[in-house]
């Protein structure tokens, strides 16, 4: 999509993933503006994307206007929880999740706002954002269109930046980075694995990803997204890749890689504000990222909806303590809907993912007794806790806050 730009708009929104996407959807739907720009350096389909497929049904349907059927590879019906020693806990949870076709929804979304009227150009790398000045920012970018080639810039009233962890824009300002506790994160696409296809297989302790954790969500019967996450403290022991590379040839022998992909997770929560002189961040550009399970994708969508609702307030809004107001009204409603879980999660974090494998495994073989109708997360993590003293006292004080 390559929309050409106009010199001044309404909304600029950086980066077109899933908190992008949503939040220009909103923008487009309120009727109350289609000065609309979208802006990322590739399609958003293009992406290596498949990464975190697996996502809570309640919680998409109740963000997108409409799921597409076409979207949906299959339903999640619960997950298999694997130990060090390769003890197996299945939790049943059926109906409750969707395994989706990320590319695919991605397009669809990216075509709907396209067709409402915001104007989507999927070759430009924004490389600054100004500070407010006489009403608006100015955005200098970089166009990656063949021939076209070259700078330009144009001014938005309101910003709302959804283009990852660390890039910078509002640097300086008293708002987040995005780049809180970021941890290297890689997944294959691999053939020739024999899986349940309904459920997610979840893989704890050192030896699988230090700091982390391993995972196998379905594609089909017979592709599977196999990757991980390394804690930021491990990463220099046990770089993301070769951790992979060894995770499979331990539990998948044999297995056929089609693909080797890669990035960067904000796992963090760093409690900065989310909104400053009419720039708002959204999604990893936000560190809106579960801290332990590292899953962003209705994080960032919730993100990038909310962002979107708050700057519609502040569009022409004069006095700086309305515009505050609205600031922070929107991180409240961010910590009501997943922040003040990820801040008690973050301040766990470092301990519980410290756990020793022997404790993971003492864990397993104890509540593999139970028949699967008994088991539940509170009641895996409570009993991986209760396996390890040591642990459950230091973090005493932390779960009391």
């Amino acid at each position: 999509m390559l929309d050409p730009l106009l010199l001044e708009y309404d909304f600029a929104v950086i980066g077109a993933g899933p908190a992008g996407l949503l939040a220009a959807l909103t923008l487009v739907l309120s009727r109350k503006t289609s000065r609309i720009a979208l802006l990322d350096k590739r399609d958003p389909w293009r992406e290596p994307v498949s990464c975190a497929e697996a996502v809570h049904r309640e919680r998409l349907e109740a963000l997108v206007p409409s799921v597409e059927p076409a979207w949906v590879r299959g339903p999640v019906d619960g997950a298999i929880f694997v130990a060090p020693d390769g003890t197996p806990l299945r939790l049943e949870k059926p109906n409750s999740g969707l395994l989706i076709d990320r590319a695919l929804m991605h397009r669809r979304l990216a075509e709907q706002n396209r067709e409402r009227g915001v104007h989507c150009n999927f070759r430009t790398r924004t490389t600054s954002v100004s500070r407010l000045e006489n009403g608006f920012r100015t955005l200098q970018y970089e166009s990656l269109n063949g021939a076209e080639k070259g700078s330009g810039e144009l001014r938005a009233r309101v910003v709302i930046d959804c283009s990852g962890p660390g890039t910078g824009f509002g640097g300086g300002e008293n708002i987040t980075q995005g780049n809180f506790d970021v941890e290297p994160a890689v997944f294959a696409l691999v053939k020739g694995l024999r899986y349940p296809v309904n459920y997610i297989q979840l893989f704890f302790g050192r030896n699988y990803a230090a700091g982390g954790y391993a995972w196998l969500f379905p594609r089909d019967e017979n592709v599977a997204n196999v990757g991980l996450v390394v804690g930021r403290d491990y990463a220099q022991e046990a770089p993301a890749r070769q951790a992979l590379k060894r995770f499979l040839d331990q539990t998948y022998p044999g297995a056929e890689v089609a693909s080797f992909q890669g990035g960067a997770i904000p796992c963090g929560y760093p409690d900065d504000p989310l909104a400053a002189d009419n720039l708002y961040k959204a999604g990893d550009a936000a560190n809106m990222v579960h801290p332990i399970s590292r899953a962003g994708i209705l994080e960032a969508m919730t993100g990038g909806k909310l962002a979107a609702e708050a700057a519609l307030k502040t569009l022409g809004m004069d006095r700086e303590e309305d515009r505050q107001r609205v600031y922070a009204e929107y991180k409240a409603n961010w910590d009501t809907a997943f922040g003040k879980t990820h801040r008690r999660i973050c301040r766990i974090k470092k301990n519980f993912m410290a756990i020793p494998d022997r404790v993971f495994n003492r864990a397993a073989h104890s509540l593999a007794r139970l028949p699967s109708s008994k088991l539940h997360m509170n009641r895996i993590a409570f009993t991986t806790l209760w396996q390890s003293p040591l642990t459950l006292w230091k973090m005493r004080g932390l779960l009391a806050k």
